[in-house]
Parts: structure tokens; sequence; C-alpha cells
């Protein structure tokens, strides 16, 4: 089996993680916006309810999607990390496996 890592297809999902994470962070600023809070009356009554059940739901509508912005940002960090960390490593395997070779006297040139 052979595993074989190409650190840019690493890094260009990463990146498109980032532009998902930019996106969710969008949203939670249009739902921050557009979605107010309700004042429940003073005097209770029928509104009540559904306004002590809309701000519950916001409050974990936004639970949700900040929690989804630190996801997407971490793991796009942590791919654009492992990219790098497989550059550096194949870079290594080279240098190492080239060092147990013996060192050959290379041609000059223009000298047959």
């Amino acid at each position: 089996m052979t595993l074989k890592v190409e650190p840019e297809a690493i890094r260009h999902y990463g990146y498109m993680l980032s532009r998902a994470r930019d996106d969710a962070r969008e949203c939670k600023n249009y739902f921050s916006t557009h979605l107010p809070e309700v004042e429940p009356g003073i005097e209770g009554g029928f509104f009540n309810p559904i306004g002590y059940a809309h701000n519950g739901v916001r409050q974990e509508l936004g639970k949700l999607l900040d929690h989804l912005v630190d996801i997407l940002d971490v793991s796009h960090q942590a791919l654009f990390a492992a990219a790098t960390h497989y550059e550096g490593t194949d870079a290594d395997s080279a240098k190492r496996l080239d060092q147990t070779y013996a060192a050959v006297q290379r041609p000059i040139a223009g000298v047959s």
C-alpha cells in the first residue's frame, strides 16, 4: 500500500474550509442583525410563550453558529499545518535517504 500526500491538495481543502468559516461568520452576522430578540409582554398572554421560545431558539442557533465557526477555523489551520508538515517530512526523508549513499566523484565537465 502506498500513501501519497499532496500538500497543495491539503492546502486547497484548508482554503475551502476557511471560506466556509467566513460564510458561517457572515451567516451569524446576518442572523444577529435580522432576527432580533422578542420582548415578551409584561402582562403575559398568548404571545409570551412564543416570544420565549423564539428567544431560546435564537440563542441556541447563535451558539451553534459560533461553534461551527470555531470548528472550521481550527480545521483549516490544522490542514495548513499538516501540509507544511508533509512538505518537511518529504524533504527530511529524501535528505536522510541521500545520506545513506556513498559519495561519488562526479565527472568534470569537458574532461573525458
